[in-house]
């Protein structure tokens, strides 16, 4: 009987160790099956968050291209308005330029004709 119990201590022993291999071995393939999830979600996760900033840069570069538009076209529309502005300026110089020119055709003429009373009167008092 001591030589029974001996044995099926040993059966017992081995079938231990076997199982803790076993374990061990199970618990080895859950290790690697986790590393193996978690370096697919954070490979997935990397992928949306380029997929993110891809959009948010694309989104950036429209805005940026609608406000260099907009400030283009402002810069024209005050070039524009200048030069419509210079147009007006010299217009009226222009004009002003003709009236003095009048002005002073009827000084001219108001002169002479003063002249002419000024020697009628002294015609008329000699």
């Amino acid at each position: 009987m001591p030589k029974l119990s001996i044995a099926a201590f040993a059966a017992l022993c081995l079938i231990g160790v076997g199982s803790l291999a076993l374990a061990d071995d199970a618990m080895k393939t859950e290790m690697n099956q986790l590393q193996e999830r978690m370096q697919a979600e954070k490979e997935s996760m990397k992928a949306d968050t380029k997929a993110t900033k891809g959009k948010a840069k694309g989104k950036m570069k429209a805005h940026k291209k609608r406000v260099k538009a907009k400030k283009e076209r402002m810069k024209n529309e005050a070039k524009a308005h200048k030069d419509q502005m210079k147009a007006q300026g010299d217009a009226m110089k222009a004009q002003g330029q003709e009236m003095r020119a009048v002005g002073q055709e009827m000084g001219s003429e108001m002169g002479a004709a003063g002249q002419e009373m000024k020697e009628a009167a002294g015609a008329m008092g000699k």
